[in-house]
């Protein structure tokens, strides 16, 4: 029933989503060869933590292969531009939503380059071509820019393994349709002489009381997925032509994190992971999980309303409430986890729950 119910008020709004209703910030990327190399990826560790609601924290640690002589090689790492409701400029150079960029190779750290570049051919014998750095008069438009940014540097490859460690943080994404959404482009692994990553794991730490789904676009099901803590899955079947929904595995997320790992992987596809927009419903019919949509909820109507909006820290956790009336509504939350061992203790809960428990006592 709350699936239906989600369905008709995004087909409602749907319309309106394609104007400036919405603000693409950036998308993650994996490091690949700008010239034609023989080097393969045998393993990569991709961590991504979510952080505040705010920006996505990427850590990426690689062993690349380089079965000949020591060569060096032109790195890249391809940064697509803003668009929507932003300002696309540069800033300092800079992506605009991109911050604290290393890389770290055999222990060494390496300075790079940035480039912006028109489109992807943008490179010519290994070398990069940029555009220059762009020039904007008073009246051009910000919220669309024609290049995007290639953040390049010259790696060294000894023969033998290679351990490259690399980091930056990037601005999480949103619009009316979704609270958050972030993506990471995984197919530019192919790029390297493998075509593949021999070793891949993926780490996704999304935080505390979290509802969110990550489509399927390089993965079959919900079982390919390690739920590292507690919470639960479920596969959720696309609505034909809908902007919103796809097939994805929807993640009803306690505490913990998601682990998908995959030996020999030939990616195709690339990671797109989102939480909905609650939008406020009639009679309190649906509460959302997380603590960054509580200001969409309803006001109370009567005091069995109240009580289930000041028992919602108490619920998260899997409380088994001995009232029958907020038993009966916590159970029918597609995100409820009993837990008949736990004990509500208010002390232990953040500083913003205590204020919502005394918002609506």
């Amino acid at each position: 029933m709350t699936r239906h119910i989600f369905t008709i008020l995004f087909i409602i709004i749907n319309y309106s989503v394609f104007a400036n209703d919405g603000a693409f910030f950036a998308k993650g990327n994996q490091l690949i060869p700008i010239n034609e190399t023989e080097i393969t990826v045998r393993k990569e560790i991709l961590t991504l933590k979510k952080v505040r609601n705010n920006f996505i924290e990427v850590t990426v640690y690689y062993e690349f292969f380089n079965p000949n002589e020591d060569k060096k090689l032109t790195i890249g790492f391809e940064a697509f531009s803003p668009e929507g409701d932003v300002d696309g400029t540069p800033k300092n150079g800079h992506h605009p939503y991109m911050r604290d960029f290393t890389v770290d190779l055999n222990n060494n750290i390496l300075k790079y380059n940035v480039a912006y570049v028109s489109d992807s051919l943008y490179t010519e014998n290994g070398k990069i071509k940029s555009k220059g750095i762009p020039k904007f008069d008073d009246n051009a438009s910000v919220n669309y820019v024609d290049f995007y940014y290639v953040y390049h540097f010259e790696a060294n490859f000894k023969k033998g393994v290679n351990i490259i460690k690399h980091t930056y943080n990037y601005d999480l994404s949103g619009s009316i349709d979704y609270n958050y959404d972030f993506e990471y482009v995984l197919t530019a692994a192919n790029r390297w002489a493998n075509k593949q990553i021999d070793d891949f794991t993926l780490i996704i730490d999304i935080g505390e009381f979290e509802t969110f789904s990550i489509n399927k676009s390089f993965y079959k099901n919900a079982n390919e997925w390690l739920l590292n803590g507690i919470g639960k899955t479920e596969d959720v079947k696309g609505v034909k032509n809908s902007f919103i929904e796809n097939d994805a595995t929807k993640f009803h997320l306690q505490k913990g994190n998601l682990i998908f790992q995959k030996k020999n992987f030939k990616i195709n596809g690339d990671l797109f992971l989102y939480a909905q927009n609650y939008i406020g419903i009639q009679n309190l019919e649906y509460i959302p999980f997380s603590y960054y949509q509580e200001e969409n909820i309803n006001e109370p109507k009567n005091d069995l309303q109240r009580k289930i909006l000041k028992n919602l820290p108490f619920a998260r956790r899997g409380y088994v409430f001995q009232n029958q009336e907020l038993n009966t509504f916590y159970k029918k939350m597609d995100w409820y986890i009993s837990n008949p061992n736990y004990e509500p203790n208010t002390e232990i809960l953040t500083e913003n729950e205590k204020k919502w428990t005394e918002k609506w006592k």
